[in-house]
């Protein structure tokens, strides 16, 4: 079995390639973390505060027609100028799937060498399966860790997977109300003031990760506005475009979430450090029709509040997802 699905179907047929998938999946898989060390670096009482943002369906998508406007990722731009680390992120998902790229950032293992458990890892996780992750290393090192995630709790089982991890407490949608919300789910703004909040009432040091939910589709059930035109567009956008516009009028709150979070960890007495990135690409496929489907890529930054010395900006890197949380802490000279 090579778990390609398209690969197994032609090979074997789709009746035998479920009945092996269903034999595989009540395995454990035999996987190590690069945050699985025994001796990790040692405590100390200047550990940086950091923030991890997984921003759903983020990607750049100015490249697809010139009639978007080029400021609707103005904060993105600015602190990606800023940071130290930037680039393209090649995630394991495609329009959908969010635990696949949410587990290859927090585990640092590649999805592919998963096999039947890179189309969902919680399941393994949830029954039993225990591994290091970069919340549980950071753990170890002295931090309290925070997960938010504005979504019903049981959702993946993430209410049994994120103990597992290392996470100290999981924040679900209970904890936002219907005021939260923009559009049909909790608003990006509304999470990272969660975020900042945390952070200002830490007198120790935190590892907040968010996985945030704003621009979460089906696009198409929201209604485009004619101030969303002027917004988001240079020009009349063409016949068609109505997912995109939906998607850029969410796109640029997720990049006044960028702005709002980077403005308060300037403020911050300790040293701080952003890493933010999107799950996949959303899905509109009219849109991809007009203007051709993205390979996939999303778009990443790590930033830190204050000059980190030895660190060299590595501008318009390419990364996979299970690197970056590695090289995220090896930069903030955590690893």
């Amino acid at each position: 079995m090579t778990f390609q699905p398209l690969q197994d179907i032609v090979a074997l047929g789709l009746g035998a390639s479920l009945w092996r998938y269903a034999q595989a999946a009540w395995s454990k898989p035999i996987m190590h973390s690069p945050f699985e060390v025994e001796k990790p670096k040692n405590k100390h009482d200047q550990l940086p505060h950091l923030v991890a943002v997984q921003s759903e369906s983020f990607f750049d998508p100015r490249s697809l027609h010139s009639a978007i406007r080029t400021d609707v990722l103005s904060a993105f731009d600015a602190t990606k100028q800023a940071s130290i680390l930037s680039g393209k992120l090649y995630v394991p998902a495609w329009g959908a799937n969010t635990v696949r790229t949410e587990f290859a950032f927090l585990s640092g293992i590649e999805g592919v060498t998963l096999g039947v458990h890179q189309f969902n890892p919680y399941r393994a996780l949830a029954a039993g399966w225990h591994i290091s992750s970069v919340s549980s290393y950071l753990k170890k090192i002295g931090y309290r860790t925070i997960c938010i995630h504005p979504y019903p709790a049981s959702f993946y089982q993430r209410n049994v997977v994120y103990p597992r991890l290392g996470f100290d407490e999981f924040i679900d949608i209970s904890a936002f109300s219907d005021d939260d919300q923009f559009g049909p789910y909790t608003a990006d703004e509304a999470v990272g003031k969660k975020v900042i909040d945390i952070v200002k009432q830490s007198e120790t040091p935190v590892f907040v990760f968010a996985i945030t939910m704003e621009n979460h589709g089906p696009l198409h059930l929201e209604v485009v506005e004619a101030a969303d035109i002027a917004r988001v567009y240079d020009s009349q956008p063409p016949t068609g475009f109505d997912d995109m516009t939906i998607y850029l009028r969410h796109l640029k709150n997720a990049d006044q979430m960028i702005n709002y979070l980077k403005q308060e960890l300037l403020l911050c007495n300790r040293l701080a450090g952003l890493c933010w990135y999107g799950d996949h690409v959303p899905i509109m496929p009219t849109v991809y029709e007009r203007c051709g489907y993205p390979a996939g890529e999303v778009d990443f930054l790590c930033w830190a509040n204050r000059p980190i010395e030895d660190n060299k900006k590595i501008a318009n890197s390419s990364l996979s997802a299970h690197e970056l949380s590695a090289k995220w802490l090896n930069m903030m000279g955590l690893m």
